[in-house]
């Protein structure tokens, strides 16, 4: 009768790592929530399938969806066990992975236990029995607890160091803010970098026009907006690129340039001859270009402000897309479905965006208003960000982006603390409809730029 049992709880321990496997080889993305459950340990799967998991985890660490191939390689598993549990796979599977993978916790404690029993059975020496309790007590506490299996000696981190200097030859992701991108190279993935300014400073403006030079590179890019939607961060974008075409056609003139998401809005159906031809040929080319890109947006509707999902979103993004840019504006509003005071809620989306920057290999941008106090000041160390100074603790760079509403087609960006970097600024002449940084094709005198002298 036990022996039967044992027979049993062996074939479901497998049958739950199958599917479980299977979820994560057809859907990539799903090693994520398997990994919250299971942590990177061995130690749950059956030995098979442990071989498996750990080259799952190997291409988790390079960055890389596991895809069969990729696990095949990195595991030495036979491609015929991969490609048998992937046949076994089924959309209801696949829904109830996180449950899967909570009952194959279960069964592996179990069988790490019954193991550690037939050990302790082998113990005749009464001397040996203090030593064998300290043993049981180990590999008990190992049961539980979540470790990383990635290699920690010097040589090995030393390989993945130089890996990254090769990979990327000196030159992170272009910003289009020369100067910037002087200082630093360009972002650089694993980065916590914070937007911080004043309502209607520039911010949001600001983000833009750096997705959209890192979408034109081929970079994946996602947006987060917990404030407005997603449609209108749509057309706004394309409203940018639509202008920035009009200024490569030679048309130059400001008043000439009047493009924003609200003015395709508003005219784009019932008021469609208010265009003119290099308009209405610029917008047409702005949403084919746009919808080349590699870039999502997602808003509230998504459920973003909360944080949990909005990890799991950079998680699925990078696996799904390559997605190694993600933007969220504005971090005021993150967290607020998890009560707390502001300055619980701000420190929490601080330590939570770091985390998810360096985790994931990716560059996190958090926008952030600055206070009333500061923003009257203008001066000091602090950057003056609502909710206490964690942003700017956990902040590898922080940029202040300040529009002169006086002179609205001039915003001045200042590179305010850089973890590894001296700081600078400089003064942009931006399309004040648009947003479009425009200093390719006008001085800040506002006269066109001859581009045969470019």
């Amino acid at each position: 009768m036990a022996q039967t049992q044992q027979h049993e709880l062996a074939a479901t321990w497998d049958t739950l790592a199958h599917k479980v496997l299977a979820s994560i080889l057809v859907d990539n993305g799903a090693v994520f929530p398997v990994l919250d459950v299971l942590g990177n340990g061995l130690h749950w799967w059956p030995p098979k399938a442990a071989q498996a998991w750990a080259g799952i985890l190997q291409c988790v660490d390079e960055g890389i969806p596991p895809t069969v191939e990729a696990v095949k390689v990195r595991s030495g598993c036979d491609n015929g066990y991969l490609q048998a549990v992937v046949n076994g796979w089924n959309d209801d599977d696949n829904r109830k992975v996180v449950y899967h993978a909570g009952e194959l916790k279960k069964l592996g404690a179990l069988a790490q236990v019954r193991r550690l029993g037939r050990e302790l059975c082998e113990v005749t020496d009464p001397a040996d029995v203090i030593a064998s309790i300290g043993f049981a007590e180990n590999r008990l506490s190992g049961l539980t607890a979540v470790t990383s299996n990635r290699k920690g000696d010097a040589v090995s981190v030393s390989a993945s160091a130089w890996g990254q200097v090769d990979q990327f030859q000196g030159q992170g992701i272009q910003t289009g803010l020369g100067w910037f991108d002087g200082i630093t190279g360009g972002l650089w993935p694993g980065w916590n970098v914070w937007l911080a300014g004043a309502y209607k400073s520039g911010k949001t403006t600001t983000m833009r026009n750096i997705i959209i030079t890192a979408a034109d590179q081929g970079h994946g890019v996602d947006a987060y907006c917990a404030e407005g939607t997603r449609e209108m961060f749509t057309l706004d974008c394309q409203a940018m690129i639509a202008t920035r075409l009009m200024c490569e056609r030679g048309i130059r003139r400001l008043d000439k340039l009047r493009l924003s998401g609200l003015f395709l809005l508003r005219v784009w159906k019932d008021r469609l001859p208010v265009l003119t031809k290099d308009e209405l040929e610029a917008i047409n080319d702005a949403r084919e270009i746009w919808e080349g890109y590699n870039v999502r947006v997602w808003d509230t509707r998504d459920g973003i402000r909360n944080l949990p999902t909005l990890r799991h979103r950079v998680r699925q993004s990078k696996f799904d897309y390559g997605s190694v840019m993600h933007w969220a504006d504005y971090s005021q509003l993150f967290a607020s479905d998890e009560g707390g005071t502001l300055y619980e809620r701000q420190s929490k989306t601080a330590l939570v965006v770091q985390e998810i920057a360096a985790e994931n290999g990716v560059v996190f941008g958090m926008l952030t208003q600055r206070n009333e106090a500061s923003i009257r000041d203008g001066s000091g160390y602090s950057a003056g960000v609502k909710g206490g100074g964690d942003a700017s603790a956990a902040a590898d760079i922080m940029l202040l982006p300040m529009i002169d509403h006086e002179i609205k087609d001039q915003m001045k960006i200042k590179l305010k603390y850089s973890r590894h970097t001296g700081v600078g600024e400089d003064t942009h002449f931006i399309n004040a409809s648009s947003g479009l940084i425009v200093d390719r094709w006008f001085s800040l005198t506002n006269q066109p730029l001859n581009l045969e002298t470019l």
